[in-house]
């Protein structure tokens, strides 16, 4: 019997997005993209500037850009029949130069009615919009809150995927295991997450969704320069955890996250320690138009940095934004979003005297998401 041709889908969505720093802070020696001080006692000095994607790399500053938060894909998924089905997606972003990228690539075998194995390129899911956090199209922001995300964002691995139900709940599992990788990290060329395991629990209901995550892994950054450069011997251990909530009233939502992560042993050489970041979002739609108002903030502690001999000492690298925003769904498959962020500096004064006030900016941004 020959072999029944594939079902075969074609799905596509792109944003388009200009933004310019506007008010910035001041960033001592700011090496790059990567704001990393190069000598604390160089006096020299630029302009704060804003990173829209850790993932990417893409970050704004005083000139404007479509670059950071600029990106198309493409996804193509086939049904080989039998519960088997195979997809791939590839995408190229302005933060990385619209490089064409394998973002997905994963085979999913429905093992029952309930379970589900994917083997593969997948998105590694540690937050609420983690499965299309590359559509804009899919939400409300511009960009989704930059708090809650991490430098890696796929996983090379297998995962198990439970849906059920509980009374009026809708029930879902994610139970993962794998590594992940990226080239493009804010601080290396390539931040690397080996031995990830984790899990994902997700509820909802007609007016609610509730979902819990937690995972450890072990991290490491491969090509730093000396100074950097631990490698994968030296990789330290590290938490993540998540929850969030999404609720809906009429034509009104709120949905808000929070996540933490930490080290086994403090990161050199940043001195990263324990982290949390989070924000609490709501919108209201008016016809085609959703205004909306976004409050956000993260805290990151530095301990033991090796920078202390030049004079950085144990203190908080913490920001608050607040951002306000409308999208205008003006065409079936099109939004137009027009935003404006505003990004305080609320890191301790040692902190700042040895980075700068590099928090301090805001940021208007305009653009175009569409699905086809």
């Amino acid at each position: 019997m020959g072999a029944q041709a594939a079902e075969l889908k074609l799905n596509g969505f792109a944003s388009v997005v200009a933004g310019k720093t506007l008010n910035q802070g001041t960033v001592f020696a700011r090496d790059g993209l990567s704001e990393t001080p190069i000598n604390p006692a160089v006096t020299n000095a630029s302009d704060a500037t804003l990173m829209a994607d850790f993932a990417t790399g893409g970050v704004y500053d005083d000139d404007i850009s479509f670059n950071p938060d600029s990106i198309f894909g493409l996804q193509i998924s086939a049904d080989l029949g039998r519960g088997l089905s195979a997809t791939g997606q590839i995408t190229g972003s302005g933060g990385e130069d619209f490089d064409a990228t394998i973002a997905w690539a994963y085979l999913s075998y429905e093992l029952n009615d309930s379970w589900t194995m994917v083997a593969g390129r997948q998105r590694l899911p540690l937050y609420f919009y983690s499965d299309y956090l590359d559509v804009g199209y899919a939400y409300h922001w511009t960009r989704a809150p930059i708090e809650t995300q991490a430098p890696i964002d796929t996983l090379d691995g297998v995962q198990f995927r439970y849906q059920g139900s509980l009374g009026d709940w809708d029930t879902r599992l994610q139970v993962y295991g794998g590594s992940g990788k990226n080239d493009f990290s804010i601080i290396s060329d390539e931040a690397n997450a080996e031995n990830i395991v984790g899990a994902v629990l997700y509820a909802s209901n007609d007016w609610l969704q509730l979902r819990a995550t937690y995972m450890v892994t072990d991290f490491y950054f491969k090509e730093t320069g000396p100074a950097f450069g631990q490698g994968e011997d030296n990789a330290v251990g590290s938490a993540f955890t998540g929850i969030a909530a999404h609720a809906s009233f009429g034509q009104g939502f709120v949905i808000a996250e929070v996540v933490t992560y930490g080290f086994d042993e403090v990161f050199q050489p940043t001195g990263w320690d324990d982290y949390i970041g989070g924000y609490i979002s709501g919108g209201y739609r008016l016809g085609d138009f959703t205004p909306h108002i976004t409050f956000s903030s993260e805290n990151q502690e530095i301990k033991d940095s090796a920078f202390s001999m030049a004079g950085l000492t144990d203190g908080d690298d913490a920001t608050d934004s607040v951002t306000v925003g409308v999208r205008w769904d003006f065409h079936p498959q099109a939004a137009f979003k027009l935003e404006y962020q505003v990004r305080m500096d609320e890191s301790d004064d040692n902190i700042k005297a040895f980075y700068g006030d590099r928090n301090e900016v805001d940021l208007a941004s305009l653009g175009f998401d569409v699905i086809f």
